[in-house]
């Protein structure tokens, strides 16, 4: 009789878990927000989606290098501690969006 009990408890569980499960699926499949800009990004905010993606990419020593405009996109250089650039990020200055 405790082992019915027990399985019957587990179930209880296991189906709450799952539903649960389901609930975080949904959300996390909702696509995000868009946000509306009324000006284009700044330099201050183009190094802060900079430091955030190195952040998200796990990259620790890197620091944000140079940063230019070049056919209507902003080029933001990435460069390691010793001053030597391993990537290039392309932003949108109209959305703030990482395009490259």
């Amino acid at each position: 009789m405790r082992t019915l009990i027990a399985l019957a408890f587990a179930a209880t569980l296991g189906i709450s878990a799952a539903h649960a499960a389901d609930t975080a699926q949904v959300a996390a499949k909702e696509p995000a927000a868009t946000v509306t800009r009324t000006e284009p990004v700044s330099n201050s905010e183009a190094r802060d989606i900079a430091k955030a993606w190195m952040k998200e990419n796990d990259i620790r020593f890197g620091r944000v290098g140079n940063i230019r405009k070049q056919k209507g996109m902003l080029m933001i250089e990435l460069q390691s501690a010793d001053g030597i650039r391993f990537k290039t990020l392309q932003v949108d200055p109209a959305t703030g969006e990482i395009v490259g």
